[in-house]
């Protein structure tokens, strides 16, 4: 049994009060805010235009990412190396995490005083806004980290 099922097979059937101050609007329009001048910002600085959003994915991130750990044994290769691992990981943690609250936030108590709370959609919209600023921080980050891949 995996955490998701065991996450909702044991919920309660009393539906816990709203807390008033959990749902952290406020914050989050700023972060939407920040995401949406993130995204017009980097569209038109690139001349790839909005697909520029898209760019660390793919075969391109992941030939540096393998030319970063092939790049030797030297102090700032192992510091190359382990700053990769972590933004690797921590977007794995995060792809997980997303995937978890989909199947949570079925539990009528999960998103009750989550951050977009008490709404099962406004829950959900507020941890993908979160995403959607994480990502491209990480992408940014392993772009920087990464040695340049050799053709």
């Amino acid at each position: 049994m995996c955490i998701r099922d065991r996450i909702y097979l044991n919920r309660s059937d009393q539906l816990e009060p709203q807390i008033a101050g959990t749902a952290a609007w406020l914050p989050h329009l700023v972060v939407l805010a920040v995401v949406a001048v993130w995204f017009v910002v980097a569209s038109r600085r690139s001349p790839l235009g909005w697909k520029v959003i898209f760019a660390p994915l793919g075969r391109p991130i992941a030939a540096r990412i393998r030319a970063t750990f092939r790049s030797g044994f030297g102090v700032l290769s192992v510091l190359r190396c382990l700053a990769v691992g972590f933004l690797v990981l921590l977007e794995v943690y995060m792809a997980w995490r997303i995937g978890m609250q989909v199947f949570a936030g079925l539990d009528p108590n999960f998103p009750r005083n989550a951050w977009g709370g008490p709404s099962y959609l406004g829950a959900m919209f507020c941890h993908y806004l979160d995403g959607a600023l994480l990502y491209p921080i990480c992408h940014v980050l392993l772009r920087r980290v990464t040695a340049p891949a050799t053709a």
